[in-house]
């Protein structure tokens, strides 16, 4: 078996007789400091803090709130708008009035994030979790978990011949509807679901919301209720760390900045061409 002996940026391979043979000189990435650049300025100098002030919900949430009394509501609109409080407020409805709340996920890590949340807004006796790892207060009035597990309670329900007794269900992240892999499981739950309990569904990436609310409507035989956010209430800026740690602007006007697209050009792994 041949022995490595590692050397300052090279390897030296020694047989068993013979001279050592050099080996290829190992290239090492250059040394990681994070900086920004200029052109980042005065981006960074506008982040800040808001000034506290009462909390009014905007046009949209308003609408939702009201809608989900008497139909079903398909919530499109973009991250941190503020799709959550419109499902906080319909649970907090349902538990005034003694209801049940299912409030479903595609990934346990949200679930479990929602769970805290939720525990700490309802208080922890209102609330329970249904992931592949933790059951607990199953029984609670608002139950957190993976869509999958609210799939397979809707299965045992059918089975026993039961209603689910819940009186609205949420599906966060709704778009994974048209995922070719776990898509069926969102379209099993909706299948499935019984008429008189409310669906709030909400996404920041439907384009064909038109089109899934008149299949919910054929399907359950229920208004459902398209409502839209169009403003971006989170401006997003693109950003583009090379390994040395600079972080740069990624582009202006949807194109890369020079800097950026000659790095790129010019890196074996980027594979751009």
């Amino acid at each position: 078996m041949k022995k490595i002996t590692y050397r300052s940026r090279s390897v030296r391979r020694t047989p068993k007789r013979g001279r050592p043979k050099r080996g290829r000189i190992q290239q090492h990435p250059p040394r990681f400091r994070p900086q920004a650049s200029r052109q980042l300025k005065p981006l960074l100098e506008r982040i800040g803090v808001p000034k506290a002030a009462p909390f009014v919900p905007d046009p949209f949430q308003r609408e939702a709130v009201l809608a989900i009394d008497k139909s079903d509501v398909l919530v499109t609109a973009a991250t941190g708008s503020g799709k959550t409080w419109i499902a906080l407020k319909a649970m907090e409805k349902l538990l005034a009035n003694k209801g049940r709340s299912w409030y479903a996920s595609p990934l346990k890590a949200l679930s479990n994030s929602k769970y805290t949340e939720f525990s700490q807004h309802f208080g922890a006796e209102n609330v329970g979790i249904l992931t592949g790892d933790r059951k607990e207060n199953h029984q609670a009035p608002i139950i957190v978990g993976t869509t999958e597990i609210l799939r397979n309670q809707l299965y045992d329900a059918m089975y026993r011949g039961e209603d689910l007794g819940v009186e609205l269900v949420i599906l966060d992240e709704a778009h994974y509807l048209g995922d070719e892999d776990r898509g069926v499981v969102w379209e099993e739950v909706m299948i499935y679901l019984p008429a008189r309990t409310r669906l709030l569904l909400l996404s920041a990436t439907i384009s064909n919301a038109a089109e899934i609310a008149g299949w919910l409507e054929w399907l359950r035989q229920v208004d459902c209720q398209i409502v839209t956010a169009h403003k971006r209430p989170v401006p997003i800026h693109p950003l583009f760390m090379f390994p040395s740690g600079e972080v740069t602007p990624l582009g202006q006007r949807r194109e890369m900045t020079g800097k950026v697209r000659h790095f790129l050009r010019n890196s074996p792994r980027a594979g751009l061409t």
